[in-house]
């Protein structure tokens, strides 16, 4: 009842809902862990992995799983740095971009879309060489959130924040 009341007096005054800021703190959580996670422990997941890849396909040797993931795996690896950096940045973000909601702050909105806007031409693209179902609700989900923290005016949005660095 009491987080019903709250969450329609952040809404009424900031057009923000505790859902969104749930959401991306929880998403951002996981990327910046995730991150941090294949910093401190890639090496070792990595060693699991391929002594695990090794027995399956010693028992099998035309496993089609096993197979897919040595043309995968190995690549993250060698990009360790840009996916740890990638993910570590962008998880902070959006924690910092939901604490803003939380406070109420103009910029907690701006930092959460403006994410939106720059990731989503890498979106597009991940999703046009792969598709999947999953990226088209993500990407759906993500444009849904950045208009209606805008209150579905993107002009007047962009206009308020060039009027402020300007």
């Amino acid at each position: 009842m009491k987080f019903s009341l709250i969450d329609k007096q952040t809404e009424k005054e900031f057009h923000v809902s505790w859902y969104i800021i749930a959401y991306k703190l929880c998403y951002g959580s996981v990327e910046f862990l995730s991150g941090l996670g294949l910093a401190f422990f890639g090496r070792q997941m990595y060693g699991i992995y391929r002594q695990n890849v090794a027995r399956e396909l010693f028992e099998d040797p035309h496993d089609l799983l096993a197979h897919i993931s040595q043309s995968i795996v190995p690549g993250i690896m060698v990009h360790k740095t840009t996916l740890i950096l990638t993910l570590t940045l962008l998880g902070l973000a959006k924690i910092a971009g939901a604490v803003g909601l939380m406070y109420k702050k103009n910029w907690g909105v701006d930092l959460l879309v403006g994410l939106t806007v720059i990731m989503f031409p890498f979106q597009v693209a991940a999703l046009i060489t792969h598709p999947s179902f999953f990226d088209v609700l993500y990407i759906a989900i993500g444009l849904i959130i950045a208009l209606y923290l805008i209150e579905f005016k993107p002009k007047a949005w962009i206009s308020r924040v060039l009027q402020k660095q300007w």
